[in-house]
């Protein structure tokens, strides 16, 4: 009696993993297409500099110069 028991609550706790599984699979695919829609409207266009980096393009984004850094 006590292994059908433990039988039944291993495959009882192995379908609530498997479910708890589906679920966070399917919130992952979600997440993953909210994230690919905000890059793709977030995303500020740069310009590469060889051997220096990437700057962007819009210079908007960088707010206004305060003028503080002086030479």
């Amino acid at each position: 009696m006590s292994d059908y028991s433990e039988t039944t609550q291993l495959r009882t706790r192995c379908t609530i993993l498997e479910s708890q599984i589906n679920v966070l699979q399917t919130r992952n695919s979600e997440l993953q297409k909210r994230i690919d829609q905000l890059e793709k409207t977030s995303t500020p266009l740069y310009k590469e500099v060889p051997n220096v980096g990437k700057f962007p393009v819009d210079y908007t984004s960088l707010g206004p110069d305060d003028g503080d850094f002086q030479i």
